[in-house]
């Protein structure tokens, strides 16, 4: 069997995105998702007030239709407190089963965050926050 895996990160981006724009949190507002970390004009490169940043990591293995998948999450922000939060708000999305998040069989069946979320000490720019999420996805049988 071959199956078809589309791009794991295309599809997390835009549901985080979605899925944080309808936070009430105030730390959850004006956060940019992305899978870079996008410069601000007047700023140096790669600081953004509140931002997260999904990266493609290694596969663990496919099985059948499924395919587990690690990503790198970056979480960036200006004020201590809002990149702890934010941390914390981005985690709960990746792993919430019941609906609210970002497992909804399509193509997300399965999320864990396996490492983290820890400060990143040693920031270059801000406060920054990290944390690793295995995803299983679902793909397509090519016939």
């Amino acid at each position: 069997m071959t199956v078809v895996f589309d791009s794991l990160v295309a599809s997390v981006v835009p549901k985080l995105d979605t899925l944080l724009k309808a936070r009430p949190e105030p730390y959850a507002s004006g956060v940019t998702v992305a899978n870079k970390v996008l410069p601000v004009k007047g700023r140096r490169p790669g600081f953004k007030d509140r931002m997260v940043s999904v990266f493609q990591g290694s596969g663990a293995g496919d099985y059948d239709t499924l395919d587990d998948t690690t990503l790198r999450v970056r979480v960036i922000c200006k004020d201590e407190f809002d990149a702890e939060d934010l941390a914390l708000l981005v985690k709960a999305l990746f792993e919430d089963a019941w609906g609210r998040g970002l497992v909804d069989g399509d193509p997300i069946v399965r999320c864990k965050v396996s490492a983290g979320p820890v400060e990143v000490v040693a920031a270059a720019e801000g406060f920054e926050w990290y944390m690793v999420a295995n995803v299983t996805r679902r793909g397509t049988d090519f016939r």
